[in-house]
């Protein structure tokens, strides 16, 4: 039988794993399984699948939209922790500033200087190893002062410098026949202490040695006072939920992107994936975040990086490219309205961007009107069950063309709030006056024509056939709140107050959980699951309704589970269980826009 030291982690039985409690039960300042480990403004990260003792992976990932369409995803190299020269077993830790990997012979520690620049320290005979295959053309090769340096083709390039008296080198062949390098192995040696010290630095072009690198200690220093003062800056919550608070304000601190290159020049932040933000999504993010209000206009704004020449802003795009021949609902009035409750605009954005956004948001409701109203009747319509952000839903089960009743009511809201942005300008009055008599006459016909005394229904352009499905889409218009009549509110607060039809012990269901189409499997994002952007939708609505205890009781429910069993996309309405996309921003963006509205109405707003 092998000594333990050189047992490996394929060879590590599972129950002495589970059974060393230093292993088992490593304290996590937030779940890092399946999540990534970024600071504020960073386009790469570090990866962590499984997380258990012998079973860990780790790799140097980017999130950068060329690399996301390639064979193996995000993943750049893959990393491992070594023992004087041989890989050993793991498990990973989490704190905001630090990554660690723990092994029975000592740590590796990694966090960041900079958005750019990722520094790795190891304990006496402690080391790293990257390795990863190369495709045709992708190369590695040797800089001055000891330093390598790693190109990944039309992506990223990153340089490699041992520091603090440790160096490290490339291991790799040279193949003229597909000129690449083939298989290579990175790894670090010691200093003259006997461990390492590791700067790695990305470059959108060509990289460079720098005459100087900081410290680790230094860099770990400059990350935390970073994460610091943005959690500073952000609401308490009523207990329980400030429990989850942490990690989920964490969660959207890492997962804000830098403006890069020449496409993207403002702010943005990823969303369920590694690799994308959605234009809907980006207001919802800005809710979250209205408390750091440069962030929050940044991320208004950030979608006029992809808008069309008419006006239409993208469904989702990164850094390489966007999906611009669908739409996703225009959140814009939503958000805007939401953070005007707390914020004064014009004393807190620069006159320059609350003009842009007073523009370009007019423009995208009225492209709505224009583009998507083809029959002429006021009530545009969307054109694919993906352009509802609930891709599946069951609304589009027999049409591929609706006039949705939740676009409408969300382009009230927008009219709404451009005529509120119009009088904060100083524009004259029959300026205004014109956007709030365009949300009025849309809500009007909304009303007239989809209100069938028990829901909102749909209509199919041209014929106006009423369209009705499980879905919850025929009730996401209570957005509006007390806009719409009495009746109304009432009659779509009581239908989501029906234990085990869209009411679940987990929050909303986006379908009818007695409904035939019910599917709350991976990736059924409108066929059953809870999901986020329908909870924050409704209950900010039904809080800015009479209603307010049938949002306050979803939104309990919704944030309880968030806090307990991880902060996932997918969750089913019947297990409670999280599915799918652990991590991503948007579920700890709804978190924080529900935590907030629950503290309040709680009667303890937060400093």
């Amino acid at each position: 039988m092998k000594p333990a030291d050189e047992i490996t982690s394929s060879e590590l039985p599972r129950q002495q794993a589970l059974a060393d409690p230093y292993f088992r039960d490593v304290k996590q300042f937030y779940r890092i399984k399946g999540n990534l480990f970024k600071r504020r403004g960073a386009w790469f990260a570090l990866f962590v699948g499984d997380n258990s003792y012998g079973m860990a992976s780790l790799y140097l990932g980017t999130l950068r939209g060329a690399r996301a369409r390639a064979r193996d995803g995000n993943k750049l190299l893959d990393i491992y922790p070594t023992h004087q020269g041989r890989k050993v077993p793991f498990v990973v830790k989490a704190d905001a500033a630090e990554l660690t990997l723990l092994t029975r012979h000592g740590q590796v520690r990694f966090t960041y200087a900079s958005p750019t620049t990722l520094i790795a320290e190891g304990d006496r005979g402690m080391g790293l190893r990257f390795e990863k295959t190369l495709g045709q053309h992708d190369i590695v090769r040797p800089r001055r002062d000891g330093a390598w340096e790693a190109p990944f083709r039309s992506i990223c390039s990153f340089i490699f410098k041992g520091l603090e008296g440790s160096a490290f080198d490339f291991e790799s062949d040279w193949n003229w026949d597909k000129l690449s390098n083939g298989e290579i192995r990175g790894n670090t040696h010691p200093g003259p202490e006997g461990g390492f010290t590791l700067g790695m630095e990305e470059f959108t072009h060509s990289g460079w040695v720098r005459e100087g690198y900081p410290q680790y200690a230094e860099a770990k220093a400059s990350m935390q006072a970073d994460w610091e003062r943005f959690f500073a800056g952000m609401p308490q919550f009523v207990a329980p939920f400030e429990d989850g608070r942490r990690e989920a304000e964490y969660t959207l601190w890492s997962y804000l992107m830098d403006p890069t290159g020449r496409v993207i020049t403002h702010n943005m932040m990823l969303m369920i994936g590694s690799s994308m933000g959605s234009q809907w999504q980006m207001c919802q993010n800005a809710v979250a975040l209205q408390e750091h209000m440069d962030i929050a206009i940044e991320l208004l704004l950030s979608p006029l990086d992809r808008v069309s020449p008419v006006g239409q802003l993208p469904d989702s795009y990164n850094d390489e490219f966007g999906t611009t021949q669908l739409v996703k609902p225009p959140m814009h009035g939503w958000a805007i309205k939401q953070i005007m409750k707390h914020h004064d605009l014009v004393k807190e954005i620069p006159r320059a961007k609350l003009e842009l956004l007073y523009e370009s948001v007019g423009r995208w409701g009225d492209w709505f009107m224009k583009y998507r109203d083809e029959d002429g009747d006021g009530l545009p319509a969307f054109e694919h069950g993906d352009e509802t952000g609930f891709d599946d839903t069951t609304l589009f089960t027999e049409h591929m063309q609706v006039a949705s009743p939740d676009l409408s009511a969300y382009l009230v809201l927008l009219f709404e709030a451009v005529g509120d942005l119009a009088k904060l300008l100083g524009e004259p009055d029959e300026v205004a006056a014109s956007w709030y008599a365009k949300s009025k006459g849309l809500l009007e016909r909304m009303i007239a024509h989809m209100w069938d005394g028990e829901c909102f229904v749909g209509l199919v352009p041209f014929t106006h056939e009423h369209v009705i499905s499980g879905s919850f889409i025929h009730y996401l218009p209570i957005i509006l709140g007390d806009r719409l009549p009495q009746e109304i509110v009432n009659k779509i607060a009581d239908d989501l107050s029906v234990e085990g039809v869209f009411l679940s012990p987990f929050g909303i269901a986006s379908e009818r959980q007695d409904s035939d189409y019910f599917d709350a499997r991976n990736y059924a994002i409108g066929r059953g699951n809870v999901v986020p952007p329908g909870n924050i939708y409704i209950c900010t609505g039904l809080f800015e309704s009479s209603r307010k205890e049938v949002g306050r009781l979803i939104a309990e429910r919704y944030c309880t589970v968030l806090k307990d069993q991880g902060f996932g996309f997918l969750i089913h309405p019947i297990l409670g269980s999280v599915l799918s996309y652990h991590g991503g921003s948007w579920p700890a963006c709804a978190y924080t826009i529900l935590g907030r509205l629950l503290t309040e109405q709680a009667g303890a707003p937060a400093p």
